[in-house]
């Protein structure tokens, strides 16, 4: 099931974007991650992921921690 509006703001101006995200972990410090998909809300810039967007991002996530 496709999201058809942000939870956080209620608008339907949801897109499908590449963006680079950094996350802050206690070791190894900042993760930075390239050109990961998801999808973003136009009008709050609110982030989410859908189930394969998640999986590809952890697998990120553990390949960087290792």
């Amino acid at each position: 099931m496709q999201m058809r509006k942000c939870i956080e703001c209620g608008s339907k101006d949801l897109k499908t974007v590449k963006k680079n995200l950094e996350f802050e972990r206690k070791n190894p410090g900042k993760i930075k991650i390239k050109d990961q998909v998801c999808i973003e809300c136009g009008n709050c810039g609110e982030l989410y992921f859908d189930e394969q967007q998640s999986d590809d991002l952890a697998k990120k996530i553990d390949r960087k921690l290792r």
